[in-house]
């Protein structure tokens, strides 16, 4: 007979014994157990005798019934009895098989059994508990029939993680483990796979394809070392999984993803960001260049972005479509002065007049034409010396650049290349991301970022480098421009308190134009010698910048004549002595407000 755990003895008041019992349950709850019983009921699903029965079976806490399968190998079950058990009797009669070395110990009441194991069981193994029909109640109380119990225990499983998260293709690297939920007395085997957008041996290694797991151990690795390479492919992913296991399962399927971070977008500055091939045939979507008309060969335009901290000269570099390079007729010639600035988006137009996009650099082809081929084209550009700079394939793209809109990448910069109207519902976006929104975040404009009002009376006051220190000549401003725009500020005129209203201390010359990020330093006079960190250098056209170290203002006008940037002394260099021997400076750059030089860098 097969024992039912909901039936209660019936000489027995049913709501009491279920009262103890929940009470026994509830502070045995964390003591594992592994059985399922089954018995027959009377309609009611009750017991109608006074037998012998379990009333329920726990596994490691949990209730489970007869024929539960990937029990762990070091468990413990708990049999709670209708009745107190005659101790002798049960344990002469139980059994296991196969045969395990295992101890029991009981509550104070003896109807409480559990049952641990002096060693792990064997793994995939089916065990059976058995006890038959017999007297072994306290009171004489019967079992009427046998009572079995069976399980199985789980397999050894492997499972894979990965110590990071990600790594820069430039040397970095990562370790994939695998590790078993138990120790063997065999070796596991475990066959590795990759996947995902990186390519192993291309843009990754990995140490090992197939991990073994020694006997007597638990985990193997293998390392994934990324690959240095010149190609901006943005960011791509490594997934692992696991091909097949011997002596081991997999319970669960595995997956390990890790990114490979491309580093040449930085390294190498300035890349193509969005093409388009064949602008949209209506006439205001068509029209990219905003010049009021729409042009099959004038519309099309690639987009260039620098994301370097530098600028980049292309001054004489040339560009070519397939046919032109295969000609050496290239397609337009950069002219003189075209640097992209840090930060800075440059559009080259196929022709017609572009509108002002604002902050973008646009140019129009040479030649009038790039001529696109919708069906594939190669754009290559060549520097100076005829050496390549820069290629786009659009075969590599696998993209159809024949449908009315542009591709971009996505993510702006780093990311693959994919239809425009993928993204959103414009067929592109000359100078922006699809959004519409800045590619670079704009951090703001013209500002001034250190002042030298009292050059050190020894040489290190020398601050513009020609050898001789002067009080007049090394006093200095520099400007930061921390806008995604290039700043013009040619014509400016900049006062001292003494002189505003009368002759500016200086006026800038033509072509002042501090790029995205770049930095200007003013001095009073002499002849500034150094690189000065690559800003660029001017000196006063008056030869005095004047600044007095008591108090001062400086105010700069733009050519309308009004006020485009001030300093005054009292308010940005509140409580702070201008006759230190000592610049005064931002800490942190930019952002900070004004200390001493020396309390931002003893």
């Amino acid at each position: 007979m097969n024992f039912n755990p909901l039936r209660i003895i019936n000489q027995i008041s049913m709501k009491a014994i279920h009262q103890l019992l929940q009470l026994r349950w509830l502070v045995l709850a964390l003591i594992p157990v592994v059985i399922f019983i089954s018995c027959k009921e009377d309609d009611d699903g009750f017991a109608i005798s006074n037998d012998l029965r379990i009333i329920k079976v726990n596994l490691n806490g949990q209730a489970v019934q007869s024929g539960v399968e990937n029990i762990p190998v070091e468990s413990v079950f708990e049999f709670i009895f209708s009745h107190g058990l005659e101790i002798s009797a049960f344990e002469n009669a139980l059994s296991i098989t196969p045969t395990v070395d295992y101890n029991l110990t009981y509550d104070e009441t003896s109807s409480i059994v559990e049952m641990t194991f002096n060693s792990p069981l064997t793994n995939e193994t089916t065990y059976t508990v058995n006890l038959p029909a017999g007297s072994y109640g306290l009171n004489g109380e019967k079992s009427v029939e046998d009572i079995n119990f069976v399980y199985t225990t789980r397999p050894p499983a492997v499972t894979l993680t990965s110590a990071k998260q990600s790594f820069k293709e430039n040397g970095g690297s990562t370790t994939v483990t695998a590790t078993l939920s138990q120790i063997l007395a065999t070796d596991v085997t475990v066959v590795l796979s990759f996947g995902g957008t990186a390519t192993i041996d291309a843009d990754y290694t990995s140490s090992e394809a197939t991990l073994v797991i020694r006997a007597g151990n638990l985990e193997a690795s293998t390392t994934l070392t990324g690959i240095n390479d010149e190609d901006i492919e943005g960011n791509e992913t490594i997934e692992v999984t696991i091909s097949s296991i011997t002596n081991a399962v997999e319970l669960t399927p595995q997956l390990v993803s890790i990114i490979v971070e491309d580093d040449d977008a930085a390294r190498r500055g300035f890349i193509i960001n969005e093409v388009l091939f064949d602008p949209p045939t209506d006439a205001v979507l068509g029209d990219a260049n905003g010049d009021g008309s729409r042009s099959a060969s004038a519309d099309e335009f690639i987009e260039f972005v620098n994301d370097s901290d530098n600028p980049i000269d292309i001054s004489g570099y040339k560009l070519f479509d397939a046919t032109g390079l295969t000609n050496n007729l290239p397609r337009h010639v950069f002219p003189n002065g075209t640097i992209i600035p840090a930060n800075g988006v440059f559009v080259l137009f196929g022709g017609g007049t572009p509108k002002d996009f604002g902050c973008v650099i646009t140019q129009v082809t040479t030649t009038g034409d790039m001529n696109l081929s919708n069906a594939g084209d190669v754009i290559t550009i060549l520097d100076e010396a005829d050496q390549l700079f820069l290629s786009f394939d659009s075969n590599g793209a696998g993209l159809n650049f024949g449908l009315d809109q542009s591709a971009t990448r996505s993510p702006d910069i780093t990311g693959s290349f994919v239809l425009h109207q993928d993204l959103t519902s414009a067929p592109y976006s000359v100078g922006t991301k699809p959004d519409g929104s800045p590619i670079f975040e704009d951090l703001g404009g013209l500002i001034i970022n250190e002042v030298l009002f009292d050059p050190a009376s020894d040489i290190t006051g020398d601050a513009n480098g020609d050898g001789v220190r002067s009080a007049v000549d090394d006093e200095f401003i520099e400007f930061v421009n921390t806008s995604n725009c290039p700043i013009d500020i040619s014509g400016f005129t900049l006062f001292d308190t003494d002189q505003l209203g009368s002759t500016p201390r200086h006026t800038f010359p033509d072509n002042t134009i501090i790029p995205s990020g770049g930095v200007y330093v003013l001095f009073a006079g002499g002849t500034p010698t150094g690189s000065f960190g690559g800003a660029q250098v001017g000196v006063t056209t008056s030869g005095a910048l004047n600044l007095n170290n008591a108090s001062d203002a400086i105010t700069i006008f733009d050519t309308n004549n009004e006020v485009f940037l001030t300093f005054d002394t009292a308010v940005e260099g509140s409580g702070i002595s201008f006759g230190s021997d000592v610049s005064v400076t931002r800490s942190p750059d930019l952002t900070g407000g004004f200390v001493l030089h020396t309390t931002a860098n003893p």
